[in-house]
């Protein structure tokens, strides 16, 4: 499982100030802890800033870059935000996300023919949220080949089938793990990934819904989680949902978990 860490989201106050002050401290260290508790990619978005968007990545980006060893997610849907953070990124990052609306793809496909960055697509387009998996699929074969047409190769390719808010849907579970398994049928090549906390969004005892829907998407075949790495109790359900899917040799992963939470103080 790929973990994407989600901390460093300016809809967060905490993250919000920090990239206001330029506070270094404060923003390395929300990096690195992400990095140390098993975050694959660390997620960075500072869209809430609007107007002050670009010069915050102007400054995050190379900040983090020399302060951590996890390649970035960079979340904008801002298309000058986006060039300018990936002109500072040495290296590859994560575009989040590219939709198959035609505004969105006419403004981020010359970046991502010039840049070659790895992509998030979301499965949305100009008709609106895909009421099925059917649709859902449709959309995620377009990007596919548009993408795949310019040289995005399809392990570098993330398809987001959007996990809705469970409080707003009552079938957005269901809807998301349908298309899920809909799309790694029909697209076994290519990566899948969720946001996994909007489906708790509104909701009481968010963290159970979140790590829940976490192993009921393993199950299905799920690549890859934007979530919050921290979160012990979801750390401890991928952990034993890698294990009994027979996803962890020999338990390795399993029993180094046991013994990091043991040695923390936790049971």
């Amino acid at each position: 499982m790929i973990i994407i860490g989600e901390r460093l989201n300016s809809s967060r106050r905490t993250v919000h100030d920090a990239l206001v002050r330029r506070d270094e401290t404060y923003f390395v260290e929300e990096a690195r802890l992400q990095e140390q508790a098993g975050a694959d990619y660390i997620d960075l978005n500072a869209s809430a800033l609007m107007d002050r968007e670009l010069e915050a990545l102007r400054w995050a980006v190379p900040l983090l870059q020399k302060n951590i060893s996890v390649p970035l997610a960079l979340d904008t849907p801002d298309a000058r935000a986006m060039e300018a953070a990936m002109e500072l990124y040495k290296g590859r990052p994560l575009l989040n996300s590219l939709t198959g609306e035609k505004a969105k793809v006419e403004s981020l496909l010359p970046l991502i023919r010039n840049f070659r960055p790895q992509v998030i697509v979301l499965c949305l387009d100009d008709t609106g949220l895909p009421v099925d998996a059917r649709q859902a699929l449709a959309v995620a074969q377009r990007m596919v080949e548009l993408l795949s047409r310019h040289g995005i190769s399809e392990q570098d390719i993330f398809i987001d089938p959007l996990v809705r808010p469970l409080g707003v849907d009552s079938k957005a579970g269901s809807l998301f793990l349908e298309s899920l398994k809909t799309i790694k049928k029909t697209l076994p090549g290519i990566k899948t990934v969720a946001g996994l906390s909007n489906v708790s969004f509104g909701l009481p005892e968010r963290g159970l819904l979140n790590r829940t829907l976490l192993v009921l998407a393993m199950k299905t075949g799920l690549d890859a989680a934007i979530c919050d790495p921290l979160d012990k109790e979801l750390r401890a359900a991928l952990a034993a949902a890698s294990a009994l899917l027979g996803r962890d040799p020999l338990l390795k992963d399993f029993l180094r978990f046991y013994r990091e939470r043991k040695g923390s103080g936790g049971h």
